[in-house]
């Protein structure tokens, strides 16, 4: 597989705080929007993206510090030093395979995403004006194709975030380059993923997701899929997919059970997709991370398959010290 210099360049720069990341190129001003008016989440005090209309790579926005000593409002923090706390988007979950497909070995649900690292650095905001590039979570992978052979396709990585001061261009946190960061093609996505072998999104600083028919003995794959990986520690990855029942579990013969997406600090891995149990046959989508988790995998039955959910979007928090 090739190794690109945007790839380099996310394997160094991802995680790290002010002390060791290099310059940024400058930046310019421009019409991007104030991130209070289109990206806090007041509930939760956090910068994160809350219209995704559109399938966007990422959100940016602009954010002013006022002078020390000034009244700090709901709408500019002073100057001081802060605590940043980091995320970039959370692994798309892999999509499901057929069970027959497969010839029963591979088949079932598609692992959960990857749920990102969480950063955190202590920073001293001066006054004046930084830009935020909140990552997307990345999109679940595609649905399998059984009349072309195709098993569900990986899970996308989720889009690197970072806190840019823009009078220097200096990297305050977060990923250099990630406002410019493209997200690959399904075609180079599935190259870059290696096997198909239904994992969900992963990537630099990012734990994998789990694999499909291959469920993590840790946790139960049912916890997974019904809690989303609460259960993982942050940064960790999405739960494996649930293989296919053999004859011996005749009476409940309904298969496939995607995985939970991994979580993260501030948010929980959404759900895999799969069947309710009981005498009523209920189809579950797989649920969509929160803030930087995982996407579920969707699933992958003996007569269905299912595309996976989308990865959580990135955040960036600021707590004043």
């Amino acid at each position: 597989m090739k190794i690109t210099k945007l790839t380099l360049s996310l394997l160094v720069g991802i995680g790290t705080g002010c002390t060791s990341v290099p310059p940024a190129p400058l930046v310019s001003m421009s019409d991007l929007p104030n991130c209070f008016d289109t990206n806090y989440d007041k509930e939760r005090g956090l910068f994160t993206i809350r219209n995704d209309v559109g399938n966007p790579v990422n959100q940016q926005c602009l954010l002013t510090v006022s002078p020390r000593g000034d009244v700090a409002s709901a709408s500019r923090p002073t100057a001081g030093r802060y605590t940043v706390y980091l995320a970039n988007g959370g692994g798309g979950g892999a999509g499901g395979s057929l069970q027959a497909f497969h010839g029963g070995e591979g088949g079932g649900g598609g692992g959960g995403g990857a749920g990102a690292i969480d950063t955190q650095s202590t920073v001293n905001l001066t006054q004046g004006v930084y830009k935020l590039t909140l990552g997307a979570g990345g999109p679940g992978g595609s649905v399998c194709v059984p009349s072309a052979r195709l098993g569900g396709g990986p899970g996308w990585v989720g889009s690197p975030s970072n806190m840019v001061r823009v009078a220097t261009g200096e990297v305050v946190i977060g990923t250099p380059g990630a406002d410019v960061y493209a997200r690959p093609k399904r075609g180079q996505n599935e190259r870059m993923a290696g096997k198909m072998d239904a994992h969900g999104g992963s990537g630099p600083a990012q734990a994998s997701g789990g694999h499909g028919g291959r469920p993590e003995t840790k946790y139960s794959v049912e916890d997974e899929a019904a809690s989303g990986a609460s259960k993982l520690a942050s940064g960790r990855s999405g739960g494996g997919g649930a293989p296919g029942l053999d004859s011996a579990h005749d009476v409940d013969k309904r298969s496939g059970a995607g995985g939970g997406g991994g979580a993260t600090s501030m948010g929980q891995g959404g759900g895999g997709g799969g069947e309710t149990p009981g005498r009523r046959i209920q189809d579950i989508p797989p649920e969509r991370g929160s803030l930087g988790s995982g996407g579920g995998g969707g699933e992958g039955s003996s007569s269905q398959c299912e595309p996976g959910a989308r990865g959580g979007h990135g955040y960036i928090a600021l707590r004043p010290i």
